[in-house]
C-alpha cells in the first residue's frame, strides 16, 4: 500500500482467487499426519492382536478357534458368486431414502436417495454405496475376539418397514445387530449386542467400518476451476484434537487416532458417510486410502475405509457388551445434520470461517423459503449482505472517488517526481493531507470484508441446497458451471468496467495490464465455477458498480472544478507536461 492503494475490485478478485482454490481450502480443515499419527495403528493393531490371543486362552473349546475375522476375499469367485446369488436383502424405507441390507454382512449394500432434488434426469434415484463386494459393504459390524467365518451368513429378520435385526451364533458368541431409521431425514441407528455363550472370560471388542470407492477419473478436477465435488475425504473428530480430515494423497499408510473418538466418516463436497458413538466416545479411529488398479499401471481409483473402534470389553461367561452408534448416510445438508446431532455439522467445512458460513447458509434457506427459486434467494442475499456492510463500502467506494477526482493532480505529481520516489511520495501525502484524502480509506474497509467474503463463497460452493436447483431458463443445475458461460462473461465485462472506474497510482503500462488481464483471468477462473457462486459476483459486481458511480456523482456536485479536470483528463489521455528544469548559478565571492 505504500504511496499507492489497494482498490475494492482487486480486492474483490483476490478474494475469489484465493477462495475458489478449493483444494487448498479444504486442507485447512485437517492436519498433516504427525509421528505419533503414523505409529498409533500400530499400537491400536497390538491391542487387537491382544483380544485376539485373550480369546484363545479364554479355555473353552470354541476359543481355540482363529478370533481374527476372515475377509471374503479368501473365498473363491465361485464361492462369492453363489453367496451373493443365495443372500437375502432387507429394506429400511423413509420419505427421504431407501436403505438395503444383506445378510451376508448385516451391512449396508444399497442407499437410494428419493427426493427430486437428487434424482437424475429419466427419474432414477441417486445411489450413495459405491463398492460392490462384500467384505467392503458399509456399515458392517467386525468382532475382534470372535471367529466369524468369510462364509458366515447372518439370520436376518425384517421387524418393520423402518428396522432390520440380525443375529449369527458361533465360537461361543452370540451377536446381534440391529438397524433402524432414525429422527433425522438420513440417519440409522446400529445397535450392536454382544454376549458371551462360553463359560470362560472373552475378550472381545466392537468395530464399524464404511467403505467408499472413487474413479480417479472422477476424482480428479480442472486444470483451472475448483477439484471435483467427488473427491472425497476421511475424517477422524477426537475430544482433544478436533476434526481431522484427510484426502487420498495423506493416506499412502493407514493412520489411527484416539482416543475419545467422537466422529469418523467418509465425506465428498455434499455427502458423507459418517458414524458417531452413542453415549461415551469410541477408542480408536482407523483411516486409510488404498489405491486399485484395473489391469494397467495407472491406478484406476481410491479405496477409502474408515473404522470406528470400541472399546475391548472382558465379557464373563453369559454377559453381554452393548454399543449403539448413530449413523449418517445421506447430503451434508445442515438442518439434517443438526437434528441428528452428535456434533455431524462438523462435517460441513467451510474454511476458517464456518461459524459465519453457517449463517449464511441458514440465511439463504430462509430467503429461499420466500422466494421459491434459489437463484432469486442468491441475488437477494447478495443484497442484503450488500446492505449489512453498506458502511465499509461506502468509506471504501468514497475513498476511491476521491481519489479519481485528484487523479490529475496525481498524475502530475508522478509526472514532476517521476525520478525521485521520495520527492513523490512527499508530494502525494501532501496532496492527500490537503484534499483530506486516506491513501488507507479504500483498503482497510475492503479487509475488514474479506471474512464475509470467504463464507459467502464457501457456503454457495459448498451448499447442499443448490445441487441441481435450477434458477431460469438454461440454468438448471446452480452446482454446476454455466453451460454456455453468460455468467463468467457478464462478470467479466463488470470486472473491466469496475477497473476503469477505479483510480489507479500505478503507472500507464501496469494500468493497462490490470485492467485487460484481470477480468480476463477472472473470466477463464469463473468457467469452471458453480453458475450460483458466479451469480453471486455478478450481483456483488453490478451492485458494486451502481454504488461507485453514485458516489462518484454526489462528489463531483460538490467538486464540479475537480471533476471538469478529472474529465478533461479522461477524454483527451494527455498528461502534464514535465516542467523544464532551471539550472541556478551559484554566486561568486571573495576569497
Amino acid at each position: 500500500m505504500g504511496d499507492g492503494k489497494v482498490n475494492l475490485p482487486r480486492l474483490l478478485m483476490i478474494a475469489a482467487i484465493v477462495a475458489g482454490g478449493f483444494a487448498l481450502m479444504d486442507t485447512f480443515g485437517g492436519d498433516h499426519p504427525s509421528a505419533a499419527d503414523a505409529t498409533a495403528d500400530a499400537g491400536a493393531a497390538g491391542a487387537d492382536a491382544g483380544v485376539d490371543a485373550g480369546a484363545a486362552a479364554a479355555g473353552s473349546s470354541e476359543a481355540s478357534a482363529q478370533a481374527t475375522p476372515e475377509p471374503a476375499a479368501r473365498l473363491s469367485e465361485q464361492v462369492l458368486a453363489a453367496r451373493q446369488a443365495s443372500q437375502h436383502t432387507f429394506h429400511i424405507r423413509t420419505e427421504a431414502m431407501d436403505v438395503t441390507l444383506t445378510d451376508l454382512t448385516a451391512g449396508v449394500t444399497s442407499v437410494k436417495l428419493k427426493r427430486t432434488q437428487f434424482q437424475d434426469d429419466e427419474g432414477r434415484p441417486m445411489e450413495l454405496v459405491s463398492t460392490d463386494q462384500e467384505q467392503y459393504t458399509p456399515f458392517r459390524p467386525t468382532i475382534r475376539g470372535a471367529h466369524i467365518p468369510a462364509d458366515a451368513t447372518w439370520r436376518g429378520e425384517q421387524l418393520s418397514d423402518t428396522a432390520v435385526r440380525f443375529t449369527w451364533r458361533g465360537d461361543g458368541f452370540e451377536v446381534a445387530q440391529r438397524v433402524e431409521a432414525g429422527r433425522a431425514d438420513y440417519e440409522l441407528w446400529s445397535t450392536t449386542r454382544v454376549t458371551n455363550l462360553s463359560d470362560g472370560t472373552r475378550p472381545v471388542r466392537l468395530e464399524l467400518s464404511a467403505n467408499h470407492y472413487v474413479r480417479r477419473s472422477d476424482e480428479s478436477g480442472g486444470f483451472i476451476g475448483r477439484p471435483s465435488t467427488a473427491a472425497s475425504h476421511t475424517v477422524c473428530a477426537t475430544r482433544e484434537d478436533g476434526v481431522k480430515r484427510f484426502d487420498r494423497k495423506k493416506l499412502e499408510h493407514p493412520m489411527g487416532f484416539g482416543p475419545d473418538v467422537e466422529l469418523v466418516a467418509i465425506e465428498n463436497t455434499y455427502f458423507a458417510f459418517a458414524m458417531t458413538p452413542d453415549g461415551a466416545p469410541a477408542e480408536r479411529c482407523r483411516v486409510q486410502g488404498e489405491d486399485r488398479f484395473a489391469g494397467g499401471s495407472e491406478a484406476d481409483g481410491t479405496l477409502f475405509e474408515a473404522r470406528l473402534i470400541y472399546p475391548r470389553d472382558e465379557l464373563a461367561p453369559h454377559e453381554s457388551s452393548l454399543h449403539r452408534t448413530a449413523l449418517y448416510v445421506g447430503p451434508k445438508d445442515l438442518r439434517s445434520l443438526t437434528t441428528a446431532g452428535h456434533g455431524l455439522t462438523r462435517l460441513v467445512d467451510m474454511g476458517w470461517f464456518t461459524f459465519i458460513g453457517k449463517y449464511l447458509t441458514s440465511l439463504l434457506r430462509f430467503i429461499h423459503s420466500g422466494v421459491g427459486n434459489w437463484g432469486i434467494a442468491i441475488i437477494l442475499l447478495t443484497l442484503l449482505v450488500k446492505l449489512v456492510l453498506l458502511p465499509l463500502t461506502h468509506k471504501s467506494f468514497q475513498s476511491m472517488a476521491r481519489m479519481r477526482l485528484v487523479k490529475p493532480q496525481m498524475d502530475h505529481i508522478n509526472e514532476l517526481y517521476a525520478d525521485d520516489r521520495e520527492k513523490k511520495g512527499a508530494a502525494m501525502m501532501e496532496l492527500y493531507r490537503k484534499e483530506k484524502i486516506n491513501p488507507l480509506g479504500g483498503c482497510l474497509p475492503s479487509l475488514l470484508q474479506m471474512p464475509i467474503w470467504f463464507a459467502l463463497y464457501r457456503s454457495i460452493s459448498t451448499n447442499i441446497e443448490l445441487y441441481h436447483a435450477p434458477f431460469t431458463l438454461w440454468w438448471t443445475d446452480l452446482s454446476a458451471p454455466d453451460p454456455i458461460y453468460v455468467l463468467p462473461l457478464m462478470l467479466g465485462g463488470l470486472m473491466f468496467l469496475q477497473q476503469k472506474l477505479t483510480p489507479s497510482t500505478m503507472d500507464a503500462a501496469q494500468a493497462k495490464m490490470m485492467m485487460y488481464f484481470m477480468p480476463l483471468m477472472i473470466t477463464v477462473f469463473m468457467l469452471f465455477l458453480p453458475a450460483g457462486l458466479c451469480l453471486y459476483m455478478v450481483t456483488n459486481s453490478a451492485l458494486g458498480i451502481g454504488q461507485q458511480r453514485y458516489i462518484q456523482h454526489k462528489l463531483e456536485q460538490a467538486s464540479p472544478a475537480a471533476a471538469e479536470a478529472e474529465a478533461k483528463t479522461a477524454d483527451t489521455d494527455e498528461r502534464a507536461p514535465t516542467p523544464k528544469r532551471t539550472k541556478t548559478r551559484k554566486r561568486r565571492g571573495r576569497a
